[in-house]
Order: C-alpha cells, then sequence, then structure tokens
C-alpha cells in the first residue's frame, strides 16, 4: 500500500462519499437483486446513480478506490459489487498516521 496511492483516492470528494455510502449500504441503497449489500456489495450502477455521475466515471472511480485497496470489487454474473474492505482502510489509517 503506497501512501500517495491512498492519498489520491481520498482527494476526491465523490470517493469519500462512495466509501461513506459503502460504511451503510443499506441506508444509502435500494437493492435491484436478492441478497444483502453489506456482504455481496453494491452494484457500479447504483453508486453511479446516488452520485448523479456517468457510469464511466463512476468504475474510475471505484477503480482508484480498488488499487488503492480500500474497497473489494466481486464480479457476479457480469456485474461488478463493490464493497468496503475493512483492513485496507485499517491498514490506511495506520500508513496516512505516519505522515
Amino acid at each position: 500500500m503506497d501512501v500517495v496511492v491512498v492519498a489520491k483516492a481520498l482527494a476526491s470528494p465523490v470517493r469519500v462519499a462512495i466509501l461513506e455510502w459503502l460504511k451503510d449500504p443499506e441506508c444509502h441503497f435500494v437493492s435491484r437483486r436478492a441478497g444483502d449489500l453489506a456482504s455481496a456489495g453494491v452494484c457500479a450502477s447504483l453508486i453511479a446513480e446516488k452520485a448523479g455521475i456517468a457510469a464511466p466515471t463512476a468504475s474510475r472511480h471505484l477503480d482508484v478506490l480498488r488499487r488503492a485497496e480500500l474497497i473489494d470489487t466481486e464480479r457476479i454474473t457480469g456485474w461488478n459489487y463493490h464493497r468496503r474492505n475493512p483492513d485496507g482502510l485499517a491498514r490506511a489509517r495506520r500508513l496516512l498516521e505516519q505522515v
């Protein structure tokens, strides 16, 4: 994990909002499929819709968060589902405390 990559991921208000939404996804999203949003993750299209941005833009934001290890992404039946990575967030917190 690189401090610059983490700082870049947290430098965008949209990416910070995504992390906040994924902290309590049931509160921020309505699932379009069976399953628990917290454990299964949230579809990128729902994140794009909530953020008011185009799907490709949301995908870029999610990729930055994934490369920083702040979220996990799982592909299920052709769709990407995203959830917070608690271990990655803890590592990022410790890394930023050292700066």
